[in-house]
């Protein structure tokens, strides 16, 4: 069984929104706020993902653009008319 989550300090009306919300779900305030939790993480993990494949994929077309300058257009040679 998941033990309570412990919030200190965050303001009652922080507090009030919080109970509100997970009233309105219909689950704790603990779970409601492990859900976020998880969705937070899950989106930051996706994120970072995001921006390696974005990093990798213009390194590729650096690697693209640095052929084409030194070999010129080579599509042609595949052509068949």
């Amino acid at each position: 069984m998941p033990s309570p989550l412990n919030i200190r300090d965050i303001g009652q009306d922080r507090k009030a929104a919080l109970e509100a919300e997970a009233k309105e779900k219909g689950t704790s305030i603990s779970n409601l706020v492990r859900d976020w939790i998880d969705a937070g993480i899950a989106k930051a993990r996706a994120d970072r993902e995001r921006a390696a494949w974005i990093a990798s994929a213009r390194q590729g077309i650096a690697d693209e653009a640095r052929h084409l300058d030194e070999n010129g257009p080579t599509l042609a040679r595949f052509r068949k008319l």
